[in-house]
């Protein structure tokens, strides 16, 4: 096993290369870009779009027999390993400028998540985890990454890409929630918010509405680096969901009790 996983690492980064060319080729740069709902936004461009091409042709070349979801583009087939790509997530933040977007690299084999890699082009630094290894290379320098030793709620610092971007009010409302608790709440960060968590400088982030290709590949990074990333209800993320990443299990119980909270009641709770 330990052969392969290293072979597949190897793979992975030649496929994490190839997206950077074509993703910075077309950063910040005046580009069409599409709308694939009919309500509300939700937007792709050229570059997700020969990203996925040419991720996806990789894999159909070297390893023709694996599965392959991806956001943009799929090929299911009946194999014990499935990849599974995000060209750019945080497509809206790619569009304005912003440079915390990524490309999300994972590969499962019988339903286990066995390798992720985030890869985040316009900074230059990539995650990655795998076995019980969790690093980040950044200008060439590889370094271990490690969670913050934090146990408090109350000094916790919270991230999520957007409220607006939850599945339902009541999600949006339960995140509202726990952000009261907490010492800081930030906005924006897509893929990269969970590879700070992972690097030891944010202790919670929380989503809602995610689908497999926004989460799996993040998963390896967070567990190797000492986290916990799982759903709202305790359930693996493997098909995404509503999903809870904190920097140890005190903290994450904490979170989900706030968060699955019906009627919160009107006392303070002493939680934290």
């Amino acid at each position: 096993m330990e052969k392969d996983i290293k072979i597949f690492l190897d793979f992975s980064n030649i496929l994490a290369d190839e997206a950077r060319l074509i993703s910075l080729k077309y950063f910040k740069k005046k580009i069409r870009i599409n709308n694939k709902k009919k309500i509300g936004f939700d937007p792709v461009t050229v570059a997700d779009i020969k990203i996925q091409k040419k991720i996806n042709s990789l894999i159909l070349k070297y390893y023709p027999d694996h599965s392959i979801i991806g956001e943009e583009e799929t090929h299911f087939k009946n194999s014990t390993y499935e990849w599974c790509i995000d060209p750019i997530d945080g497509t809206k933040s790619f569009i304005q400028g912003m440079p915390l977007w990524g490309t999300l690299i994972s590969l499962s084999k019988n339903g286990n998540i066995i390798l992720g890699l985030a890869d985040i082009p316009a900074l230059d630094e990539r995650y990655i985890g795998y076995e019980k290894k969790a690093y980040k290379i950044i200008n060439g320098k590889k370094t271990n990454l490690k969670i913050r030793d934090n146990k408090e709620l109350s000094k916790s610092i919270l991230n999520t890409t957007s409220p607006y971007l939850f599945t339902n009010r009541s999600d949006q409302s339960s995140f509202e929630r726990l952000s009261k608790r907490v010492k800081l709440t930030r906005l924006g960060g897509d893929c990269y918010s969970y590879c700070l968590l992972a690097d030891g400088l944010v202790d919670i982030v929380v989503e809602s509405g995610l689908n497999p290709w926004d989460i799996r590949a993040l998963e390896p990074i967070i567990i190797n680096a000492g986290g916990i990333l799982k759903t709202w209800d305790n359930k693996k993320i493997f098909n995404g969901g509503k999903i809870i990443a904190c920097s140890n299990n005190k903290i994450f119980n904490k979170c989900r009790t706030i968060l699955s909270k019906k009627n919160p009641s009107k006392n303070k709770s002493k939680m934290g």
